[in-house]
């Protein structure tokens, strides 16, 4: 999962400051971007498509 740190972290053995990428496994980045340390990274992979909520259940 490629994200962008909102704030420091020690990743790696490293401190990544605020704007730079990283990237890390999926559940370690979910946890990161709960957290508020970081965002998703979605200049990577524009393309990928997003997923929407059904509004309106079909009648039958």
């Amino acid at each position: 999962m490629k994200l962008i740190a909102l704030k420091p972290i020690y990743f790696g053995g490293v401190v990544v400051t605020e704007g730079h990428r990283l990237e890390t496994l999926e559940q370690h980045g979910r946890e990161l971007i709960e957290k508020g340390y970081a965002m998703l990274d979605v200049t990577e992979n524009p393309e990928q498509p997003v997923a929407k909520a059904n509004k309106k259940a079909k009648k039958q």
